[in-house]
């Protein structure tokens, strides 16, 4: 068990001081009962509205210095905090780079601009770099068809038999 600070007592003896100043008096013994002086039940007085204020505006009031000492506090500690620290270098404020494998910031987009790249390879005509032509999967899926995949074998006898009509060589 912790024991109270010395300022354990400040809220109690601020109430204290707000409960005198607003004129709140302990109430008087009860008188002895010498029968019903209010026969319908009702009180005999309504509450103190201006004691009833006082009390409210001075508990405003000491929630309101207690927020403003917090947020003092705070501001001052801060401060020395802040002042008492040397500035940073500037290896500590680089930008770090986690090494990788990075995880994909939009995993999604990078998986939509994949699947444009394998899209477009497969059905557009393109030259490549070695002077061959790119052409798309169903349209080479048209011109093989019906035809064997096997090179033809040469015969001895016809060497030019192999040439295409045009006299191109085929690649």
């Amino acid at each position: 068990m912790t024991r109270p600070g010395p300022l354990a007592l400040l809220s109690a003896v601020a109430a204290a001081g707000l409960l005198r100043l607003s004129g709140f008096k302990p109430a008087a013994p009860p008188e002895p009962d010498h029968g019903p002086r209010n026969p319908e039940g009702f009180e005999v007085e309504d509450v103190d509205v201006r004691r009833t204020a006082f009390v409210v505006v001075g508990l405003a009031a000491s929630v309101a210095v207690a927020i403003a000492a917090v947020g003092l506090m705070m501001h001052l500690f801060g401060a020395w905090h802040v002042g008492g620290t040397p500035p940073l270098t500037p290896q500590q404020t680089a930008r770090v780079q986690p090494p990788p494998p990075n995880l994909q910031g939009a995993p999604y987009e990078d998986l939509a601009r994949q699947e444009a790249r394998d899209a477009a390879q497969t059905t557009t005509y393109a030259p490549l770099p070695d002077g061959r032509a790119r052409i798309p999967v169903e349209r080479a899926m048209r011109l093989i068809a019906g035809r064997s995949l096997d090179p033809p074998i040469p015969s001895p006898s016809a060497p030019d038999s192999m040439a295409p009509a045009g006299g191109a060589p085929v690649r």
